[in-house]
């Protein structure tokens, strides 16, 4: 025992005696330590630097760039900076997009071919039958009037039915045989067969396209407007059927003579006998309880209508 304490005593001299090992080893508290040095600097042994033990670092901040949230903002900002362009192209870019979206667009310009005229047929396109005249007159009948319808000199036509005949002289119409009014020149009838008491061709001169008229007929008369004013507008006047030739002339009186319908033109009848006549065609010489009444005034044919 007493050997046991004697081995002991001394061994604690002999460590009291050697002293602290790591009494050499700096204290990490008593090292400076630069701020830029970080941990490779604490742990540099003596006489060594940081510089000594590390790759020699940039001493300036454009060669590596900056850590921590320091380094991160002004690498966005060096970043934010290289992305703005320069303010002078911006301006140039700026006067290239508008003048880009002022320029107005071209005008498109769409060609329109003219209407072509149509193409006459038949018997129109041959003689040269229009709405107006062909004859060298004035405007001849509407399309749809009873006279409108052109033929050639010659055609004989059915019964009942008119045409015109343009460009001839009256010449090669026939014999004239009636004028109205009498003793004037306002209507002709021309007679292509003189003497013959079987229907034939007729033509009638005095109309304002200065084209003749031309229907076929037996017998053929003029009536004046004062004999149908006599039997209309006398005692038995009021039992016959009104005819639309009696309609129309209705009307032409009224507005020539100026009087009302139903009532006898007056004073201003001569004047109106001058260019206004009925004229009476019948298909057959020896009968005449059926027949055509044609009324004319003023270079026109107004009306035809069936008598009988």
């Amino acid at each position: 025992m007493h050997k046991l304490f004697l081995a002991l005593g001394t061994s604690l001299v002999l460590t009291a005696c050697a002293g602290d090992p790591l009494r050499d080893v700096p204290r990490l508290a008593d090292v400076e330590v630069a701020e830029a040095d970080g941990q490779a600097g604490v742990m540099a042994p003596d006489g060594e630097t940081a510089a000594d033990t590390l790759p020699q670092a940039a001493t300036s901040e454009s060669a590596a760039p900056r850590r921590g949230l320091l380094g991160m903002l002004k690498r966005q900002a060096d970043a934010a900076k290289s992305r703005t362009p320069d303010v002078t192209d911006a301006a140039e870019a700026a006067l290239d997009d508008t003048s880009t979206d002022a320029a107005p667009e071209p005008e498109q310009v769409v060609m329109v071919a003219p209407k072509p005229t149509p193409r006459k047929s038949g018997l129109a396109r041959l003689f040269g039958a229009s709405g107006g005249s062909s004859g060298g007159g004035r405007g001849g009948p509407k399309p749809g009037a009873p006279d409108y319808e052109q033929v050639p000199l010659g055609t004989r036509l059915p019964y009942g039915e008119i045409a015109r005949v343009c460009g001839v002289s009256n010449s090669e119409l026939g014999q004239a045989t009636q004028s109205w009014p009498e003793g004037g020149n306002s209507y002709t009838l021309y007679d292509s067969a003189p003497g013959n008491t079987g229907a034939h061709i007729f033509y009638m001169t005095g109309f304002g396209d200065d084209c003749a008229r031309t229907f076929t007929a037996a017998l053929v008369m003029f009536g004046s407007p004062e004999t149908w004013e006599q039997i209309h507008y006398g005692p038995a006047g009021a039992s016959l059927p009104v005819s639309a030739t009696d309609s129309a002339y209705e009307d032409v009186k009224s507005g020539f003579c100026r009087v009302k319908r139903g009532e006898p033109c007056g004073k201003r009848l001569p004047a109106l006998e001058k260019h206004t006549v009925f004229v009476s065609v019948y298909e057959r010489f020896e009968d005449n309880t059926r027949w055509k009444n044609i009324l004319l005034h003023d270079g026109e044919v107004v009306a035809i209508d069936v008598k009988g």
